[in-house]
């Protein structure tokens, strides 16, 4: 990524991450339930996953999945659509270190798995997952939970 790149992306989306608005307003109450009830979910899917708070790249998988979700949509590229974003949200001038971090949280808790069956939910996967396949497969369940959780709110 160019720096020119970079710049133009920190600008357009530098108050997008957290309530996906102007990073100046003030977010609403409605705002902040929704992002607490998405970490709520997200950090309960990924703790499913054997993917733990302290792991490097969790906070990476977290970004990732609000990304992924606010997209509305799993046609994406991570390398270009997803790390970048991330990357610039945490200063950082590449985006390998953010996809090395979530590999390295993907590859971690599935040799949990392999050395411990049944000690995670990494068992759902034949083989280790690529990021996308693993961050795609975690969103839909994120937003499985939400739905549940909005359905749960409304009766």
């Amino acid at each position: 990524m160019r720096k020119d790149q970079i710049k133009s992306a920190n600008t357009e989306s530098r108050g997008l991450f957290m309530f996906g608005s102007d990073i100046t307003a003030k977010p609403t109450v409605e705002e902040l339930a929704a992002y607490y009830e998405f970490l709520n979910s997200s950090t309960s899917v990924l703790n499913e996953f054997g993917i733990h708070i302290g792991t490097n790249g969790y906070s990476y998988l977290i970004e990732a999945l609000k990304i992924i979700i606010d997209r509305e949509r799993y046609d994406v590229r991570m390398k270009t659509d997803v790390y970048p974003l991330i990357a610039v949200k945490h200063g950082l001038k590449r985006c390998d270190p953010v996809e090395h971090s979530i590999r390295n949280a993907i590859n971690t808790a599935y040799e949990d798995q392999l050395k411990q069956p049944g000690c995670n939910s990494m068992e759902l996967f034949p083989k280790k997952p690529t990021n996308k396949q693993f961050i795609i497969y975690a969103a839909d369940e994120v937003f499985k939970k939400l739905c549940v959780n909005k359905l749960d709110s409304l009766s």
